[in-house]
């Protein structure tokens, strides 16, 4: 009898670099209790990440470049899988252990559960303000994210798709939104909420990730992300206290951060860093400023 798939990791790839080897070596090596594949979505690399997908025994599917959507390229990769649970990962992020499929999996013998989120930690070369960012919003601690309650932890910004996992008969039923430029995670979580379903928060299963931007870079990227709330990628549970009570906690725990870090000397650069983020957040719900879908 053929045993059925019980997971598909989904990996959507463009010059993922050095990185991909070890991302794979570590994906095909996973102590798991089922069987799962592997498959890439590339979307026109120039460097070597089809020739090294080519050495692994990995599904590969290749789009063009101008194809690439957020929302709609996962969506194919849910299409083209065959496991019963869905599980996402960027090409920039690394598992740092091999029960890391097995820890997020583990979370949907409760079958209230939809979605889990891994935890993500920096990588050692990260820049100081946005190594704080991770350390400030991936908690060690397991979150349960319910409906209509206040599980929320810092507006559950670690909602994201560079490390989960979703039931695909749920994904079946709502998909990414295919009608914002980012955020997808941040809004198909919004939804599966509101029609009752949990998300859990699984510090166990664990990636390195992080985003080295250029203050330019981090601009941008919160501008995407405010066009994104625009759109109506917001909704998930929010805390009560206001805006600026929540930036001066933000600020005084990265000072705190910075100081017993040694990273002191990094205080300006991350007075700059983080304004430029705030005000491209700002700039982008303001809704001044418009977006190609296919961005990336």
């Amino acid at each position: 009898m053929i045993r059925a798939m019980d997971a598909s990791i989904i990996i959507l790839t463009k010059n993922a670099g050095q990185n991909f080897v070890p991302l794979l070596q570590h994906i095909l090596t996973q102590k798991f209790d089922g069987l799962y594949e592997v498959l890439v979505i590339d979307s026109g690399s120039t460097d070597d990440t089809l020739r090294t997908a080519k050495e692994f025994p990995v599904k590969i599917t290749q789009i063009e470049p101008e194809a690439f959507h957020h929302g709609k390229t996962r969506n194919l990769g849910a299409e083209l899988s065959s496991g019963r649970i869905l599980v996402y990962i960027t090409q920039d992020a690394l598992p740092i252990n091999n029960d890391w499929l097995e820890k997020l999996a583990n979370n949907f013998k409760d079958p209230n559960v939809a979605m889990v989120i891994g935890r993500q930690i920096p990588w050692q070369t990260t820049k100081p303000p946005e190594k704080f960012f991770y350390v400030h919003n991936f908690p060690e601690q397991k979150i349960i994210v319910k409906p209509k309650s206040s599980s929320y932890y810092l507006d559950n910004v670690f909602i994201s798709n560079v490390n989960s996992a979703i039931r695909k008969d749920v994904w079946q039923q709502f998909k990414f939104s295919e009608a914002i430029i980012m955020a997808e995670d941040k809004e198909f979580a919004n939804r599966i909420l509101s029609a009752g379903w949990t998300i859990i928060y699984e510090p166990a299963a664990t990636v390195y990730h992080a985003h080295d931007l250029s203050l330019w870079s981090a601009f941008q990227k919160s501008l995407d992300f405010g066009i994104c709330l625009n759109q109506g990628a917001g909704g998930l549970p929010k805390s009560r206290k206001s805006v600026i009570t929540r930036a001066f906690k933000y600020f005084s725990g990265e000072l705190k951060y910075l100081h017993a870090s040694g990273y002191l000397k990094w205080l300006p650069y991350s007075i700059v860093y983080d304004t430029s983020k705030y005000f491209g957040l700002l700039l982008g719900k303001s809704g001044l400023v418009r977006r190609n879908q296919g961005q990336r």
